[in-house]
């Protein structure tokens, strides 16, 4: 990171809400649909928030309503469609950080990321941010997301920025993981997919 100058000040901008988006092509959106959907080593599992039960189990919630095969970003060095993702999912946050420089903490995309498929009328209903004070989210930095389906009524909507990004094949997404972007999932009746994950303090 570099240092700021004096004569710095009012070269950064006016930034308003820190939501970058950026296009991958739909194409590898498909290779990744079908990946999930032929994958059989991996388990698929229903969505849930937080770590409720006792055990430490996570546990379901009608909050969100979703399928999600967790992935490791290793798989990539054999599976052509993950290969191709991360490949564009870099170049993105690349784009990310020359538009906010000092946002390029020591930081790294987190290796576990998630394939989310949501049934008609299902979804992640509620408002929530990323990092929390969950031991496995406290070094959360930043957030990214790919629709890998069209739904324009399906998107997602951020709290306080008072915004409204539809779901377009291709269309990825990275804001900062905190409360101030708050965000929730539109619901819609049709089928919908994303895959999402995080970039981490190193």
């Amino acid at each position: 990171m570099r240092e700021i100058e004096w004569d710095d000040f009012g070269k950064g901008g006016n930034h308003t809400d820190f939501i970058y988006e950026d296009f991958i092509d739909p194409k590898i959106c498909d290779e990744l649909l079908k990946y999930n959907e032929d994958c059989t080593y991996l388990q698929k599992k229903p969505g849930f928030i937080g770590y409720s039960d006792p055990t430490g189990m996570p546990q379901a919630s009608e909050r969100k309503v979703s399928t999600d095969m967790c992935c490791h970003a290793m798989l990539a060095d054999t599976e052509p469609s993950l290969q191709h993702y991360m490949t564009e999912l870099d170049r993105v946050m690349r784009n990310y950080f020359t538009k906010y420089e000092f946002a390029l903490i020591d930081c790294a995309i987190y290796p576990m990321f998630n394939i989310q498929t949501y049934p008609a009328n299902g979804g992640y209903k509620v408002w929530h941010f990323e990092r929390t004070n969950n031991k496995l989210a406290l070094n959360r930095h930043l957030v990214w997301m790919t629709y890998l389906t069209d739904n324009p009524d399906g998107g997602t909507e951020f709290y306080y920025q008072s915004k409204y990004y539809p779901a377009k094949k291709g269309s990825t997404l990275i804001w900062p993981a905190d409360w101030t972007h708050t965000h929730r999932g539109r619901v819609v009746d049709e089928e919908k997919a994303i895959i999402t994950g995080w970039i981490e303090f190193s």
